[in-house]
């Protein structure tokens, strides 16, 4: 059976987790990474990073995702390359990761263009018509169904394109 990574990720939302948590998890142990840990590490990017309103959590989940799978994790080791030109290798044991640091490179820049041309920005406060920073306490909690409302289509955003392009 195919996982439902769109509802998934709207029910843990809707459950109180936020966006960017949201999205890591649901996609986080098909990397290899258990959930709670991706929960933890993508707390502070929702509601715009910190709650700043800067980038969107649900994209800077989706980042995170692509680290997951194409992330590198090794040293940078400076070999001769063709023609005696330097270039870095990365991995243990000498492993060559460089296909998976332009992939990551590569993959990200589409994600942060197509969630552009589908919203116009990637900025929380713009894409959520709030000022985050003002948001604390019973403000915050008065403007969850705003956020549920809105932040839907962001979530379902990041997932296709995760579904499609990993």
């Amino acid at each position: 059976m195919l996982k439902d990574h769109l509802a998934e990720a709207n029910e843990l939302f809707r459950s109180g987790f936020n966006c960017s948590q949201a999205i890591v998890a649901v996609f986080s142990e098909e990397y290899g990474f258990p959930a709670e840990t991706a929960i933890r590490m993508a707390y502070p990017f929702g509601r715009g990073m910190g709650g700043c309103g800067c980038t969107c959590g649900a994209l800077t989940g989706a980042m995170m995702v692509i680290g997951m799978k194409y992330g590198v994790a090794g040293q940078p080791e400076m070999k001769s390359g063709a023609a005696g030109q330097p270039e870095m290798k990365y991995g243990a044991a000498g492993q060559d990761e460089t296909d998976n640091k332009k992939l990551a490179r590569e993959k990200t820049r589409r994600l942060i263009e197509f969630f552009e041309n589908e919203h116009g920005t990637t900025l929380c406060n713009d894409l959520t018509g709030l000022d985050q920073r003002k948001l604390n306490g019973p403000e915050l909690m008065a403007m969850l169904p705003h956020f549920h409302s809105r932040c839907q289509k962001f979530l379902e955003t990041v997932v296709t394109f995760l579904e499609e392009e990993l």
